[in-house]
């Protein structure tokens, strides 16, 4: 059952100020090179920066984007933009160069904080974004010394910040996001995921989302940014005392098989939460067994300001992310009627609640006229309200009359003992295709064979392909496009991979 939550007064960069006047000497964030800064440290350096800011751009809700990979610059310069007066716009530093630049022409972007390694990128390519006046490299420049600024005063429905979807369907849009939006849902990730003062975060993702630092921020938590590699930062969990660990479910597969993993260990963590897409149920079984920790899955989108649903601390159900968060709502309508459906009927999810975005860069937000967002995502709710997520809409098909969920596949493939990780596709006049990485040296022909063992007709995987790797989106997401098209015209390959 949700507890219901309350929403802070104010903006969102007046987070940061409330921390420092609770818990001053608390530390907000440390890295994993042992920097570490305070609460109110973090106070300071948003106030001075945002007080650059202001009198570089005045405060006119211009567009400022950040790129910067999780560690102290990142923070601030988020929080100093929107205490400034003006709309930012975080950019994924670990995208291609042209990727990075074209989203700053996309946001309209007249500014831009930029980490040295992404500055060093993008700097040939800069033209392409001509409303880009200013750009500032973090860490050496520090345009601070104009004074600072202490509160802003944007209203709630304001956007406060433009958030890129991931382009798992096509080019990645902007999404506007309010003040409100982004309030809320720290509010309710805090409370999904029990986030207290005594809350040390480990946070192994490849980028510092927002929704994580507007959580641990609102919440007065430590957060430890340990990098992306999954081991190292079970090992920081243990030497740091943490209560939490955040990863995507790629590192947690890949923690789950790594050959250190019997003589890890963890003994204060006791929630580890991830997104994005489920994990198998055997390796949630190998990584709780192990670890004792429970494992929370979430789901949500960029249009939700970051989630959507949780597991509930006290009551996960495995193969589902949870009821949907607190304020919030989820239904599901058939996907060729759009009537709502009753539960354990798939269809297309719709959510709607106080973190569902104010629109996209160029669009308000494509709301019906109760408020709901058909998110393009195929699932089913039971009885309890327990969403289990199946797919992309557009990448469930057909065999005959049958739909088929390519994701309901890629489970049956990843229990066979066989396969490290794999993908799979709908293929016009063929059916189901597999990119697989396998544990070592197979013959695709005999792995199929296996893989199909039990199948049904319209379930059954027409041709398998070896890698060593599935390609992947920034933000971890499998690259579907890039698997069809490696699937498309392949034969069947034998491919040897290392552990």
């Amino acid at each position: 059952m949700r507890v219901a939550v309350s929403v802070p007064l104010g903006p969102v960069d007046a987070l940061p100020r409330l921390a420092a006047q609770r818990w001053p000497d608390r530390v907000a964030v440390s890295v994993a090179n042992g920097d570490k800064v305070t609460y109110a440290q973090l106070e300071k350096r948003v106030s001075r920066l945002a007080g650059g800011l202001r009198a570089l751009l005045g405060a006119d809700d211009a567009v400022v984007a950040v790129s910067s990979v999780a560690g102290m610059d990142f923070p601030v310069a988020y929080y100093a933009v929107m205490r400034s007066g003006n709309v930012v716009a975080p950019v994924n530093p670990v995208l291609p160069a042209d990727v990075v630049v074209r989203l700053l022409a996309t946001s309209g972007a007249v500014a831009a904080l930029l980490a040295p390694h992404v500055y060093e990128a993008v700097a040939p390519l800069l033209h392409r974004a001509p409303k880009l006046r200013h750009v500032m490299v973090l860490g050496a420049d520090e345009p601070i010394a104009m004074g600072s600024v202490t509160s802003g005063r944007a209203p709630d429905e304001a956007t406060a910040a433009i958030m890129f979807t991931s382009g798992s369907t096509g080019p990645a849009k902007g999404v506007r996001l309010s003040h409100r939006n982004l309030k809320a849902g720290a509010a309710q990730l805090g409370a999904a995921h029990d986030l207290t003062e005594g809350t040390v975060v480990v946070n192994a993702l490849p980028i510092y989302h927002p929704m994580h630092l507007n959580a641990g921020v609102l919440a007065g938590v430590t957060q430890v940014l340990a990098g992306p590699e999954p081991v190292a930062a079970v090992r920081t969990a243990a030497n740091v005392g943490a209560t939490h660990f955040y990863a995507l479910p790629f590192q947690l597969t890949r923690l789950a098989g790594h050959t250190d993993f019997g003589r890890l260990a963890a003994p204060t963590v006791r929630i580890a939460a991830c997104g994005g897409l489920p994990l198998p149920s055997s390796i949630v079984d190998k990584l709780t067994c192990h670890f004792g920790f429970r494992l929370l899955q979430g789901y949500g989108l960029t249009e939700t300001a970051g989630l959507a649903h949780s597991d509930l601390v006290g009551a996960p159900k495995q193969g589902t992310v949870g009821p949907a968060l607190a304020a919030a709502q989820t239904r599901v309508v058939g996907l060729e009627t759009g009537a709502v459906l009753a539960p354990g009927a798939i269809g297309e999810v719709q959510v709607r609640g106080p973190q569902v975005f104010v629109g996209y860069l160029d669009a308000p937000a494509p709301l019906d006229a109760e408020g709901w967002f058909a998110t393009g995502d195929a699932g089913f709710v039971d009885e309890d309200g327990y969403l289990t997520v199946i797919d992309r809409v557009r990448d469930l098909f057909r065999v005959g009359a049958t739909l088929v969920s390519p994701a309901s596949i890629e489970r049956r493939l990843h229990a066979h003992p066989d396969v490290r990780e794999c993908a799979v596709v709908g293929l016009s006049g063929l059916g189901a295709a597999a990119l697989v990485v396998p544990r070592g040296p197979v013959d695709a022909d005999a792995l199929l064979g296996a893989l199909n063992a039990g199948a049904s007709h319209a379930e059954a995987v027409r041709r398998a392909v070896t890698a060593p790797a599935i390609p992947r989106l920034a933000n971890g997401k499998v690259d579907k496009d890039a698997v069809r098209a490696r699937l498309a015209d392949s034969v069947p390959v034998v491919l040897s991979n290392s552990s």
